[in-house]
């Protein structure tokens, strides 16, 4: 995979992850610590080898899920 294509492959799973995150109900971190969270992880996983997309939004939703305060209203 050229760098072209790696970048069009990240692009579209920071979307779908991003899209994927921020719902309405859902305890989240706030938007400008989120993005760059989403950035650095999908570049870190590439990194280490994973270019499915499917794998790399999965990843990245975990872990910005992961970041989250604990929901008060589920304790």
């Amino acid at each position: 995979m050229d760098n072209e294509e790696l970048k069009l492959l990240l692009a579209r799973a920071f979307d779908r992850a991003w899209c994927r995150y921020y719902r309405p109900g859902r305890v989240t971190i706030p938007a400008e610590l989120a993005l760059t969270a989403l950035a650095n992880h999908l570049v870190h996983v590439a990194k280490n080898g994973v270019t499915d997309e499917d794998q790399l939004v999965a990843r990245s939703l975990m872990h910005l899920i992961s970041l989250a305060p604990n929901d008060p209203k589920s304790s």
